[in-house]
């Protein structure tokens, strides 16, 4: 499946989309997610539908992250989680749904974000991925995992130079930690090849 642009949508589908940012102008959040959900059940791929989706789930949320605030989300999110982690192997488009319906609650859950992501990477949508990776990784910039995993989700969306600062920098912190030094060789060396696809596929001259 291949990320789309609103141009790439059908007529009733750019309507929806543009009924959404309406609804973000007049702060009507829980309008404009519906709406943009309604989009992206039809268009997953389409990544400008997300990042307002994204935002639209900020707005309402604020920026209360209280202790409490998040054990209720947590518990109340339970039930899709475990849903989505079923699902994202037999149908990673329903899964990506479901891990909306998780970000609705809560737009920093990290279960949330997880589930995009291999839901993401099993649609082959990159920057689908690149945007929760960035979010898992401000939320835990100690997690090595993350940190090499966002990396290289920014390579292969051709923002080399962008992944090898961020990667390097992450080095600085554990600079006798080998298998962090070998990611970063692995990716300079693969920066130039990765930026040329993404940018071959991009415009429409690769697969």
């Amino acid at each position: 499946m291949a990320e789309k642009n609103l141009t790439d949508l059908p007529r009733d589908l750019r309507l929806l989309y543009q009924k959404g940012n309406d609804a973000m102008l007049r702060e009507n959040y829980d309008y404009a997610i519906e709406l943009y959900n309604q989009v992206l059940d039809k268009e997953p791929g389409l990544f400008d539908g997300r990042l307002a989706l994204r935002n639209a789930q900020i707005k309402k949320a604020g920026s209360g992250r209280g202790f409490f605030k998040k054990v209720l989300s947590s518990a109340s999110t339970s039930p899709l989680v475990a849903k989505g982690q079923l699902t994202v192997h037999k149908n990673p488009a329903e899964a990506l749904s479901i891990a909306e319906q998780i970000l609705n609650h809560d737009p920093h859950s990290a279960a949330g974000h997880k589930l995009i992501v291999e839901a993401a990477n099993a649609l082959e949508l990159p920057r689908t991925a690149a945007m929760s990776l960035e979010v898992l990784a401000r939320n835990s910039p100690k997690d090595k995992d993350i940190a090499v995993q966002f990396a290289k989700a920014l390579a292969a969306i051709g923002e080399g130079a962008r992944a090898e600062k961020f990667l390097s920098d992450f080095v600085a912190s554990l600079p006798y930690d080998n298998e962090l030094q070998q990611a970063l060789k692995d990716l300079s060396a693969t920066k130039t090849l990765d930026e040329k696809g993404y940018q071959a596929v991009a415009t429409g001259q690769g697969s």
